[in-house]
């Protein structure tokens, strides 16, 4: 066990540690996905303001910048980006 090992044996003890230890791995990636969450909020000056026409149209135009640019630049954090860009697309 250690760096030496190639890439699928670490694999499978992964996944064996994992089938042996479901609680430590349900806390573990519950904080990896509250860490990744965090990471990318922190852009919320709009938070709980309604989309403009304006902003709708910047999100779903075809040559619109990277989420996290607009994140920026509209003050919304990415998943509310991508959340609101699938919401206009069915409409």
């Amino acid at each position: 066990m250690g760096g030496g090992d190639n890439p699928e044996t670490k694999r499978k003890r992964q996944i064996r540690w994992r089938q042996e230890n479901p609680k430590a791995y349900r806390i573990m990636r519950a904080r990896q996905k509250r860490r990744y969450y965090n990471r990318f909020q922190k852009n919320n000056r709009r938070r709980f303001k309604r989309w403009t026409p304006a902003e709708i149209e910047r999100i779903t135009a075809k040559d619109r910048p990277t989420d996290r640019d607009l994140s920026k630049a509209l003050g919304r954090s990415v998943q509310a980006i991508q959340s609101q860009r699938h919401a206009a697309s069915l409409i």
